[in-house]
């Protein structure tokens, strides 16, 4: 069995790479990446508003990279890394085609995603014409039982081409420091001794509820918690910005932006708590990766992140800011225990990526891979 992982270009979002990476170099088969297209495409590369990326990419850059997709030679096992992909589907040739599914959102939660009903039925059409590809694949991998009741409610997939399979952690990439190397670079990025740094890692896309974190940091604050709030994955929205202002507390927000693999460790393994209340999720995998690196997480009580991750996470009310930060004091003490990093690192271990590509490969044998 060969595997062939399939990537529209070499730049996807960051989360989508790391993906890539470690199904390349954990998966117990013979495996490679390979690209639609060697460069993303140029409606990308233009600096158009998020919107209008959006819509030429679904109407006219996927053309292109299904052309592009039809040079490959044909494959064993054709592994589509990530679900908004699977229009490349129909243009590679293979034995067995598998595509991933990260979630359903913008179907399962459309009155979360799109707060109007003209950007609801423009959104809805988009999202299900870069959807419905899915339909054509062998097999269907679901990141979760919550995925997958989606799946199965929105697309037309038969319950025996469906399977869940969890997403993994780099167990070589997403470790913990030891406590006076974790002390030493928290004095060097300046982190205050009684301060509490909070860490969140997502878009500003609505259903992350970034304004719950902002209301949490501010009622810490207001209640005499000295602390610093760390943006990782999107630099704020401007209404997020004016909101952060009107808190007053824009002086204690750190914005990072993207961030490469490591940078983005560092603050795992550096901040106190990952605040993670999405009103939705397809999986939650920044909640693993902080739990790998030994630091707490407080998710919002949700179904796929409820459904994995409730036995080592305190979880509260996505909107119940007083319970969201009284969650946040509660997991930044326990993490002074002795052992209770460790811990957090032996749970996240039962998802390591040598356990989950395993599962993946049984995956691939039940649907008829050679």
């Amino acid at each position: 069995m060969h595997v062939t992982l399939l990537q529209a270009h070499p730049c996807p979002a960051p989360s989508m790479k790391r993906i890539a990476q470690a199904l390349h170099r954990y998966l117990p088969v013979p495996s490679d990446i390979r690209y639609a297209s060697p460069s993303p495409p140029a409606v990308l590369r233009r600096g158009l508003p998020a919107a209008a990326i959006h819509v030429l990419y679904v109407l006219h850059a996927r053309r292109y990279l299904q052309r592009m997709a039809a040079r490959i030679p044909p494959c064993e096992v054709l592994h589509i890394v990530d679900h908004s992909e699977s229009f490349l589907l129909p243009a590679v040739r293979a034995r067995l085609r598998v595509v991933a599914c990260h979630d359903l959102i913008p179907l399962a939660a459309e009155q979360v995603v799109y707060r109007h009903s003209l950007s609801r039925w423009l959104g809805r059409w988009l999202y299900r014409l870069t959807v419905r590809d899915i339909a054509r694949a062998d097999g269907v991998i679901a990141c979760s039982h919550a995925t997958a009741q989606d799946v199965l409610r929105f697309l037309s997939i038969a319950p025996e081409r469906l399977k869940v399979v969890y997403h993994g952690v780099d167990p070589d990439l997403f470790v913990p420091l030891r406590e006076e190397e974790r002390q030493r670079y928290r004095q060097e990025m300046g982190y205050g001794t009684q301060e509490i740094v909070l860490l969140h890692v997502g878009s500003n896309a609505p259903y992350k509820n970034v304004p719950a974190v902002l209301h949490t940091v501010a009622y810490l604050r207001n209640n005499g918690q000295p602390v610093r709030w760390i943006k990782a994955g999107q630099p704020l929205s401007p209404s997020l910005q004016r909101m952060a202002q009107e808190l007053g507390i824009a002086d204690c927000l750190h914005v990072e932006g993207s961030l490469d693999d490591a940078s983005l460790l560092r603050l795992y393994q550096t901040c106190d708590v990952l605040l993670f209340p999405s009103v939705r999720e397809g999986f939650g995998l920044p909640v693993l990766e902080s739990l790998a690196c030994g630091t707490p997480a407080v998710i919002a009580d949700t179904p796929a992140l409820n459904e994995w991750a409730s036995g080592v996470c305190l979880s509260a009310p996505p909107n119940d800011i007083r319970a969201l930060a009284e969650r946040v004091l509660h997991s930044a003490e326990a993490s002074h225990s002795p052992g209770y990093r460790a811990r957090l690192r032996e749970f996240a271990m039962q998802y390591s990526w040598r356990e989950i590509t395993r599962q993946l490969v049984q995956a691939y044998r039940e649907w008829g891979a050679p």
